[in-house]
């Protein structure tokens, strides 16, 4: 029969490397969104993971094999606190437990990125199962480990767990009621809705409820995933109220039949346009167009409103004009959609839809949404590899000159949309060929790496438009530069000159506009949708977006979450209601 540790200093020692592991996730992603762990009390991280602890290793009493339970537990938690070390500098939120099911995403572009936000914090992490080990190893070389014959079941432990439990979370979680009522219809509201007040759905559950209350949640919640009649009636209610009706085109640029091309940026910040590193300009194309107001829409004020699936939500957003889901990932999970978008109105003029981009198929499932938006022909990884290869896999350079070359050969209009993809994280190598970005004692070491590669973008960007003036393209077309989201690059904001604090502030550029025009903004990406409409003419197209034209309405705020806004305006209210009608629309797919 198996031994069994009489001492119970086991257990107790697995239940405090979980409550450690636990709260140093916790601890650094509440410094990182405040600067101080004071203001998520110490207390309350302590006693929400002595709650997951003990519901953690209940069975531990029941069980015949309760230690090889304990190290599975551990070593459980040890990877899923590691993996949310990696996730919330790129994501600002908690990684959703349906994401991990995502195998199909992984890539070589998305090892990378991990492999570049490991720290010496989140590898601590992956140490600490293994003082269990050492532990157990000890235990079986004292006295202190028996030879009973036969492993005991203790149910009034793991009852008694159960209770301990429950009553850990309601004590909580009635305190965080009580203290935030204004937020919820009633306790019970606090565990069935996800509080979003800080700015993310997950990670403010597990900030609130702590994990295990997460878990359970977000089974409950897979169960009942789909949209009541009710709910889909509100949101088309919401819809025909909301949704532009006008048919004009007061603002429609003075090229007739203009061609559209669309490049959507990597990670670009709008605080690294206008840029001066050591008296030069980090960005001395986006910064002439900037200045271009004669003819260019411009503003470096665009809230990021992207969430798990990041940069497949910002290409969701400018193709629909909805917003994202705020718990999915829209290209994961709904790519069997009809989806109203940019290219499907343009097709219908008779236009050729091509996307460019250097990623994998696998990456945010490009083939699929490539295909549900309508486009014609796809250029990804798999036909630009030989290229990728030759250029280093520096995707912006292959993007771009592939899109100078091909285009010109197209007959007719056409509708291009380039992705680039060299300003993906991670940071933490040097540039090469480094410039005087790297030379500079200005920033941190990450942000000097992030410009470097924006200073790289800015350089194939200037090549590109050259390319298409001197191929006689550029005064036949619209051209749209936008960030896919903002990224964050270095969690301490003394490290970077981010317009806003968390550095949510995008870049939105409209070229040969009919008229520029400086947005102060905030606006949001949403915004962007409509706004193309009004500038290529195409508003008898009854889908305006959920969004509103910049060049319509006097836009000065954006709601990142239904909770979180930036700005101050009367679209407020309904900006705000459009993540839950966004969110039943894609999830019933009803777009008619």
């Amino acid at each position: 029969m198996r031994n069994e540790p009489k001492n119970k200093g086991f257990y107790l020692l697995a239940a405090v490397i979980i409550i450690v592991m636990l709260a140093t996730v916790s601890i650094t992603i509440t410094r990182s969104m405040f600067g101080s762990f004071f203001s998520q009390p110490l207390t309350k991280i302590f006693f929400n993971h002595l709650a997951d602890a003990v519901l953690l290793l209940s069975p531990c009493w029941v069980l015949k094999r309760r230690r090889t339970y304990t190290f599975i537990i551990v070593w459980l938690v040890a990877l899923w606190s590691f993996i949310q070390l990696l996730y919330y500098p790129t994501y600002r939120d908690v990684m959703p437990f349906s994401s991990f099911l995502l195998v199909d995403n992984i890539s070589p572009t998305l090892l990378k990125s991990s492999l570049g936000a490991v720290t010496k914090k989140s590898l601590a992490i992956l140490l600490l199962p293994l003082l269990l080990h050492a532990y157990h190893w000890w235990l079986r070389q004292s006295a202190s480990y028996g030879s009973s014959s036969r492993v005991k079941r203790h149910w009034w432990m793991f009852l008694a767990s159960i209770v301990a439990f429950v009553v850990l979370r309601l004590a909580i979680t009635s305190s965080i009621y009580l203290a935030n009522q204004e937020n919820y219809s009633g306790l019970r509201d606090t565990f069935t809705t996800r509080y979003t007040k800080l700015g993310g759905r997950h990670l403010n559950y597990v900030m609130h409820n702590g994990v295990m209350s997460y878990a359970i949640f977000s089974i409950a919640s897979s169960f009942d995933s789909g949209v009541s009649d009710e709910e889909l009636q509100a949101a088309q209610s919401f819809v025909m109220k909301n949704c532009p009706s006008y048919t004009d085109n007061p603002h429609a640029t003075a090229i007739e039949r203009p061609n559209l091309i669309f490049i959507m940026v990597e990670s670009l910040n709008a605080w690294a346009v206008n840029l001066d590193i050591d008296g030069k300009p980090v960005t001395p194309t986006l910064n002439a167009l900037a200045a271009d107001t004669a003819r260019n829409i411009v503003c470096l004020n665009m809230i990021s409103q992207a969430k798990h699936g990041h940069s497949s939500d910002g290409k969701f957003m400018y193709q629909t004009g909805l917003l994202p889901l705020l718990d999915k990932s829209v290209a994961m999970e709904f790519s069997d959609r009809d989806y109203p978008s940019l290219v499907k109105v343009l097709k219908s003029r008779g236009y050729k839809a091509v996307e460019i981009c250097g990623d994998e198929a696998s990456l945010w499932n490009v083939e699929n949404m490539s295909r549900a938006y309508g486009f014609d022909t796809l250029y990804h990884e798999p036909e630009l590899r030989e290229q990728l290869d030759a250029c280093d896999y520096r995707i912006d350079k292959v993007v771009m000159d592939f899109a100078a070359s091909y285009l010109p050969s197209v007959k007719g209009n056409f509708f291009a949309q380039l992705f680039t993809g060299v300003m993906h994280s991670p940071y933490d190598s040097e540039w090469e060929p480094a410039t005087w970005i790297s030379e500079s004692s200005e920033f941190t070491p990450a942000v000097r790496n992030y410009l470097e590669k924006t200073h790289y973008f800015d350089t194939q960007l200037g090549i590109f438009l050259k390319s298409l003036k001197e191929k006689g393209l550029y005064d036949n077309t619209v051209i749209v530069i936008a960030s896919d989201h903002s990224e964050p690059v270095d969690d301490d904001p003394r490290g970077r000159p981010a317009l806003s604090r968390d550095a949510v502030d995008c870049a939105l550029f409209v070229l040969n506009a009919r008229g520029g025009k400086s947005v102060k903004g905030p606006i949001g990406q949403i915004d962007v949708y409509p706004t193309i409409l009004d500038v290529m003419g195409l508003n008898d197209f009854k889908w305006k977006g959920l969004g509103h034209s910049i060049l319509r309405y006097d836009v000065k705020s954006a709601a990142i979450t239904p909770d979180e806004t930036m700005g101050n305006s009367p679209l407020l209210p309904s900006q705000c209601q459009t993540w839950q009608v966004s969110s039943t629309l894609v999830r019933a797919g009803k777009f008619n």
